[in-house]
């Protein structure tokens, strides 16, 4: 066989790839193996040797390229050459087999009336968007300063400056007069039975992205997935013009996933390292760690929905950008219904993960037409920024075709919040009955694409509206410093006369169980926190915080209707972040908080000079992640512009120590907590164990569970297995 160009072999690979047929080339012996008995007597250990060698693939292999850092093929070697990656694709039902959680597969998914062991619970999902440990603890402390406060007589609206009880209560509070570590106490989720560490391991293809900031966003087809619609790219090639073979090990080594590493990230988010001018170094331990190859809600979200892993964007598809079933889907087919309640838009990340099908959350086009094909059977979030249906949908539910379906309800000044709801009550699942809910976005006047902010103080106003700007090298146009814009003079997020036609959060997860819960065969619900991440975005605590008491409050919801409805027999509650933020509390943050609340003063926890940009984001476009004489945390002391003074007053900092304390802006890599109740052992179960990635097994994470496992569960618990 002659040497065939590396196009035209990767024209007949693509073909091939079609029909999903699996071969393999040895140039050794130049012929095509396709048929198992033309196989070399050595070719089971030719395989072993050929995965020994991935596994001992060096970091030097990287290739560097412009500030990217191509991965390593491992796929180029002397003895055979893998031309087709293996094409696999894991389930919840073959991980649950695997780990002995089950004992068989059953031959109906659906149909469950034959076997009397089998019993379907309601799952409910609560994805607090952001929320890793130490945003939940923020939380958590807030929720009890404000309690005490409010005992000793103090309004916490408006502050109490005269109380004397209020302001020696708090003399010399600190972190240990609540928790330091392990999963803590105070919000309404942590109540719940069980909690866990939860891994949120993205795969990292093709090349890593400049910093590492983000794992890319880039699948195993050629190119960013974001530039091409569905499937529409050739197979991504290795140096040697062959399809590029994923690889099960961590990326530092070679492969094509970033694993936490328990010595230099922290065995727990808690680590001492994290709270100490001076780290032990010694150790392994690295504060750069977690700055690495974070992921996003799409690739997490879509790990829930699917149990698979995603890149970074991707919403519901495999890495080869096919789609894959979501477990919402899969309730519907077995007559079962399913919905999602978000406080940001809702076909934004989160959401979108459970009811439509993309290889990039950016494609909007796509985004407004799949959620059609799913069907969800309820949808209510923020209808801003083209992120939700066509206009002409939304018209056909009114008077359409659609509404005999749908029934839409949005936001207007004709209705006010709490009589939003009134005409659901006849709304079935059983009869085929749909709910869409558009609020905030384009149906107000202030256009924000969130729910209303409520602040630590929660009365929806005197906040600081935090921005900056880049400011330019005029002579080489590159970002060297973010100036402050912010306005002295407090602002609100919603006007009040439009907070009074805006249901609140709660409201609409209580709406949603109402309807959904009517289906005779059960339900599946996620409600995600959204705005804990945009606020933490934006390194604005004051704003998280009160996204805080809104999940606490909405989960305190969940909790007692499930009590009044079959407890935890019938009903099976997760609630977990999809990703962490980098946030570290002060020992004095206790105290700096009631301070502020007890002067009437609590936006202040947010300082004036916040700028609400991505420090990490601005040091790369400034290229100084390719200054080998910087460290990551120098770079981004160049971009922030809290004082000393801000850290020492507000008692908080965003991004690594020592680098200015509104450092960071973006995802970290940490591991998130799971609390969790009526899962009956599954997770348990799970812990430590690894799962699939395109057929091949990848490595679990000691005393943790990744994010796949919980899909895994959720669907055990769902469908009776």
């Amino acid at each position: 066989m002659q040497h065939e160009t590396p196009t035209l072999i990767h024209n007949i690979l693509s073909i091939l790839f079609n029909v999903h047929l699996i071969i393999r080339i040895d140039f050794s012996k130049a012929d095509w193996c396709v048929d198992p008995k033309n196989l070399p007597e050595d070719y089971e250990e030719q395989l072993k040797k050929e995965e020994e060698d991935d596994k001992d693939v060096p970091e030097d292999d990287a290739v560097s390229n412009g500030g990217q850092t191509t991965i390593a093929a491992a796929t180029c070697r002397s003895g055979g050459l893998q031309l087709f990656p293996f094409v696999g694709e894991d389930s919840a039902q073959r991980m649950l087999l695997r780990q002995e959680v089950i004992d068989s597969i059953p031959a109906n998914l659906c149909n469950i009336t034959d076997d009397p062991e089998r019993t379907r619970k309601n799952v409910i999902l609560v994805v607090g968007d952001g929320m890793g440990w130490e945003m939940t603890r923020s939380g958590a402390i807030t929720k009890q300063v404000l309690d005490e406060l409010k005992s000793l007589g103090c309004d916490t609206k408006t502050g109490c400056p005269d109380n004397q009880d209020a302001i020696d209560a708090f003399k010399g509070r600190s972190l240990d007069d609540y928790y330091t570590e392990g999963f803590g106490s105070g919000l309404s989720f942590q109540e719940l039975e069980n909690s866990v560490l939860v891994t949120t391991t993205p795969p990292v293809l093709q090349v890593e992205e400049p910093g590492k900031h983000y794992a890319p966003g880039r699948t195993l087809l050629e190119g960013l997935a974001g530039e091409h619609y569905d499937r529409q790219a050739p197979l991504a090639l290795n140096e040697c013009g062959f399809p590029i073979e994923f690889n099960p090990n961590d990326v530092r080594d070679g492969g094509s996933m970033a694993f936490w590493d328990d010595v230099k990230g922290g065995e727990f988010p808690w680590d001492a390292n994290y709270y100490t001018e001076t780290p032990d170094l010694s150790s392994g331990f690295d504060p750069a760690f977690i700055m690495e190859h974070a992921t996003d809600s799409a690739a997490t979200a879509s790990a829930f929905a699917t149990g698979l892993k995603m890149a970074r964007g991707q919403l519901s598809q495999n890495l080869y950008e096919r789609e894959v079933e979501t477990i919402l889907e899969e309730a519907i087919k077995c007559g079962m219904a399913g919905g999602v309640v978000t406080s940001v838009p809702m076909f934004h990340a989160t959401p979108a993960a459970f009811i439509i099908h993309t290889n990039s959350r950016s494609n909007r086009d796509q985004l407004r037409t799949s959620w059609k094909t799913v069907n969800p059977t309820l949808v209510i979030g923020v209808c801003g920024g083209k992120y939700y249906p066509y206009e002409e949908d939304l018209q056909s539910m009114m008077n359409g075709t659609l509404s005999k379906q749908w029934t839409f309800l949005h936001q207007n000044n004709d209705t006010m919040a709490e009589n939003f709801y009134n005409d659901i009550g006849d709304l079935d699942p059983d009869n085929d009955d749909h709910l869409m809910v558009c609020l905030g976005g384009d149906y107000t006047v202030s256009g924000e694409a969130n729910m209303p902010y409520r602040g630590v103080d929660s009365t929806y106003s005197n906040r600081h509206c935090s921005s900056g700007e880049g400011i330019l090298d005029p002579d080489t146009g590159l970002t060297i410093g973010i100036n402050i814009t912010t306005d002295e003079e407090v602002c609100n997020h919603y006007e009040q006369d439009e907070i009074e036609h805006i249901p609140t959060i709660t409201q609409n997860v209580a709406a949603a169980l109402e309807v959904l819960s009517k289906d005779d065969d059960g339900f599946f619900l996620m409600y995600e926190q959204g705005d804990i991440d945009w606020a933490a975005h934006s390194d604005h605590l004051d704003d998280m915080l009160g996204t805080m008491l809104d999940i606490d409050d909405s989960v305190r919801y969940i909790m007692d209707w499930i009590d009044d409805n079959g407890g935890y027999e019938k009903n099976a509650l997760y609630v977990t972040a999809d990703h962490d933020h980098y946030l570290t509390l002060n020992d004095h943050f206790p105290e700096a908080l009631a301070k502020m609340l007890i002067a009437g003063e609590s936006h202040k926890i947010t300082p004036l000079n916040n700028t609400a940009t991505n420090a990490m984001k601005e040091a790369i476009k400034a290229e100084c992640h390719l200054d080998e004489s910087k460290t990551t945390t120098d770079c981004l002391k160049e971009f922030t512009t809290w004082s000393d003074e801000d850290i020492e007053m507000v008692a908080h900092f965003w991004g690594p120590r020592g680098a200015g304390g509104n450092g960071w802006g973006s995802h970290s890599a940490r591991p998130v907590p799971l609390h969790y109740q009526g899962d009956d052992g599954c997770i348990e179960a799970m812990i430590g164990t690894g799962y699939q990635v395109v057929g091949k097994q990848v490595q679990g994470a000691e005393g943790k569970i990744d994010q796949v496992h919980i899909h895994a569960c959720m669907f055990k618990q769902m469908f009776g297995l």
